[in-house]
């Protein structure tokens, strides 16, 4: 019987040990491989959608959707340095002043209502436009266009004030 209890001590000091050290390490190998966080509503950001803001002191900024990204911008006082949207296709970064924007049926952020798509080449934007009832964006409907209207329209000013509810 002295023999069991022995064995059960051990164990129990063995696994109690496992957990003391294995805890800490689970958590910080999961905030390690989660998506990062959106700079303005704390969404998620997927790959695929992200936005990227250097600030004019240098700090890079991330968002979830086009959306934010203008909505954070409009509330800075200086001029970004940077802006960059990632290419639906390739999933790589690319200028803003580069990029092809597509307003399509299709939501990139159903949460923001954000529905702006963004393309390396023209050719891309036009298909998927073409498959997505859309449009291609340009001169002052262009994201980050320095032409856009001081106030969001009115389905972003309905999705933002949802977001902060």
């Amino acid at each position: 019987m002295a023999g069991v209890t022995r064995q059960r001590f051990w164990l129990t000091l063995i696994l109690g040990g496992l957990t003391v050290v294995g805890l800490p390490i689970l958590g910080t190998w999961c905030r390690r491989h989660r998506l990062p966080r959106c700079d303005l509503d704390g969404a998620p950001i997927e790959p695929i959608y992200a936005v990227q803001i250097v600030d004019a002191g240098g700090v890079k900024h991330e968002f979830c959707c086009i959306l934010c990204a203008e909505f954070w911008l409009k509330q800075q006082t200086a001029a970004s340095r940077e802006v960059r949207v990632t290419d639906e296709v390739s999933g790589q970064p690319i200028t803003a002043d580069d990029a092809y924007f597509v307003r399509s049926a299709t939501f990139t952020n159903q949460a923001t209502g954000n529905r702006v798509h963004t393309f390396q080449e023209r050719r891309d934007a036009e298909q998927h436009a073409h498959d997505h009832f859309g449009h291609l964006l340009e001169g002052p409907e262009r994201p980050f266009s320095t032409d856009l209207p001081a106030e969001p329209l009115p389905s972003a000013r309905r999705a933002l004030r949802s977001m902060r509810m």
